[in-house]
Formats: structure tokens, C-alpha cells, sequence
């Protein structure tokens, strides 16, 4: 199961990573520490991995605002339960395109914010992701 877990929070980095990769830079991320934030429900453990700790990464902001607002969306309720899928989330600092995967309750699970669409270059963005 800790596998799982960690290709999430690979993959939640990977999202804000990939408009960067794709145009030829480097996403040069800082790694924020974890939060405690609201109660997540790992996917199709039948309730036997869950947590409320998050692990917190930046890249252009602040670990500070990304904090905040890791702790602050992780309550949000998503729109959806499928795993693996990614929702659009509000709530995030202005300006900023959020997306969250959801836990098997449909709370997030691991979500990500940047300044700008998701399809473009963004200098200035931030994931956080539960962590048992």
C-alpha cells in the first residue's frame, strides 16, 4: 500500500511538473514538509489506509502559502470519487488553477495549484499529498 501512496504523490508532482518538461525546463520544486489537515481515505483499502498527515512540495511560492492552502483544501469535497481522476477544486489563492484526486470518500486526497492553465508553463505552483 505504501507503494501506492507514493506513485500518488509522484504523480501529483509529476502533474505540475509536466508543462515545464514539456517546454524544455526545469521544475526546480522545494519539498515544504508535512501539514495535518483533514482525514483522508486511501482508495479501495477498505478503510485500512488513512491518515491526515500531507507532504507539501514548491516550486515559485512560498512554503508558507503552500501550506496554508494544503491544509485549508484538503476538507474540500469533490465533485467526483473515481480514483485516479483529477476534479477541479476552488477555494485556491487568486489566480491560481487548482486539481485535487479524490480519497474513496470524495474528499481530496492530493491536489495541486498553479498560476495559470494546467496546459502552460507555470513557474509558480505547489502539490501537497496524503502521506500515511
Amino acid at each position: 500500500m505504501k507503494a501506492s501512496l507514493a506513485l500518488l504523490l509522484v504523480a501529483a508532482a509529476g502533474c505540475l511538473a509536466a508543462s515545464a518538461m514539456a517546454a524544455g525546463e526545469r521544475a526546480e520544486f522545494t519539498h515544504c514538509g508535512n501539514v495535518i489537515g483533514a482525514k483522508w481515505v486511501f482508495p479501495n483499502t477498505g478503510g485500512k489506509m488513512s491518515g491526515n498527515k500531507y507532504g507539501v512540495m514548491a516550486n515559485g511560492v512560498s512554503c508558507a502559502i503552500a501550506k496554508k492552502y494544503a491544509v485549508k483544501l484538503s476538507s474540500a469535497k469533490l465533485p467526483g470519487k473515481t480514483a485516479g481522476h483529477s476534479y477541479p477544486l476552488a477555494g485556491g489563492p487568486k489566480g491560481y488553477t487548482c486539481y485535487a484526486n479524490p480519497d474513496a470518500n470524495g474528499k481530496v486526497l492530493a491536489g495541486s495549484c498553479q498560476i495559470g492553465p494546467l496546459t502552460a508553463v507555470s513557474k509558480h505552483a505547489f502539490s501537497w499529498g496524503g502521506r500515511p
